[in-house]
């Protein structure tokens, strides 16, 4: 009997070693980059020198991170965006009409995405991409339907003119329609456009409070002072009579189509030249000063904020003479610091 309690326990033993638990296989590192903040850098117009950078947690910073792990390759003409999904990357090259697509963890080049025209933001629903596209300056922009697994575009679906962000919400997909004042509301499963809302001049941006209402900032005509935010009821997306429009907040400027929303998802901070606001999502009046403004930007260019820690970022493109520079503040608009960047900083994405 106590031989076979023996070999019963050198048994256990070498099932336990052979084969080490499902925890311990996801708890282990799957790449460099699987944490840290992602930098897109757009690059000049013109001279194919958009690039992406990495601040570590423990605050280094790699530059180029593309070339860096991909043996000098460029990423190319106007680095628009970048969006993580998955294990992939999706990095958004405008006037190189292309998406390059990464492993998300260790940068590594996975395929191109090419036959685009004038590609802006990208996002998923349900294992397929959606990817907005301006087509030209002139046309109406369309999404591209992508399939993620053979990595082509099966279909597009025609928006507005200057397809801009996108955004997967409550089942449906939003585009902001940049070049005009509508957001288009698209079914994913009719593939068409089911619904057009007039919004402000020039949407951009779209946010999610935390009622789950949809909110939108509207940079305003040219020289027209008449940015705004505006804030989108999705249980209504569906009725194409129903008024979507649930406020409209006039912040009597010209803005960014650029904004932020905290962790706790009732404040909205945008920003105009160096100085950044800060919005309840309960205010019916823009604020009346700005949170704070940094003297040593030129103009900022990108905004976000880490929902982790409620970190807010800014990026100075230093006016795209030389490499830009990111601050850091916290949400009361205290600096913490600064580090350089690529060329042309505009956007943020957080792991």
């Amino acid at each position: 009997m106590k031989k076979l309690k023996f070999y019963a326990l050198i048994l256990v033993t070498i099932i336990s070693v052979s084969f080490p638990s499902c925890d311990d296989d996801d708890n282990q590192p799957k790449g460099k980059f699987e944490e840290g903040v992602f930098v897109v850098n757009e690059g000049n117009f013109q001279d194919a020198n958009g690039t992406i950078s990495h601040i570590s947690p423990d605050d280094s910073v790699t530059q180029d991170l593309f070339g860096t792990v991909n043996n000098g390759l460029a990423l190319g003409d106007v680095v628009q965006s970048m969006s993580i999904s998955g294990e992939f990357a999706y990095i958004v090259v405008n006037n190189s009409n292309k998406m390059e697509v990464v492993n998300a963890n260790t940068f590594a080049a996975e395929y191109t995405l090419k036959n685009v025209l004038l590609p802006r933001y990208f996002t998923t629903l349900n294992g397929i991409g959606y990817l907005t596209e301006w087509v030209s300056y002139s046309e109406p922009g369309r999404v591209a339907i992508i399939d993620l697994q053979n990595h082509v575009v099966t279909e597009s679906i025609t928006t507005d003119v200057g397809a801009e962000n996108i955004i997967a919400h409550q089942g449906n997909l939003y585009v902001s329609n940049n070049f005009t004042n509508t957001v288009s509301v698209i079914d994913p499963v009719g593939k068409e456009v089911i619904k057009t809302i007039e919004v402000g001049n020039s949407p951009g941006a779209f946010l999610v409070d935390k009622q789950n209402m949809l909110w939108v900032i509207c940079a305003g005509a040219y020289q027209g002072d008449d940015g705004e935010l505006v804030q989108l009821d999705p249980m209504k997306s569906d009725d194409e009579a129903a008024n979507s429009v649930l406020k409209t907040v006039e912040l009597h400027a010209n803005v960014s189509s650029k904004a932020a929303i905290n962790k706790a998802k009732d404040k909205i901070f945008y920003y105009k030249g160096n100085s950044v606001y800060v919005l309840s999502t309960s205010d019916t009046e823009a604020p009346a000063s700005a949170l704070f403004t940094e003297a040593q930007a030129s103009s900022f260019y990108g905004i976000g904020i880490d929902p982790e820690n409620d970190v807010l970022y800014m990026a100075d493109s230093k006016s795209f003479a030389g490499n830009g520079t990111i601050y850091r503040y916290n949400l009361s608009g205290t600096a913490i610091d600064n580090f350089s960047a690529g060329v042309g900083p505009n956007s943020f994405e957080f792991r």
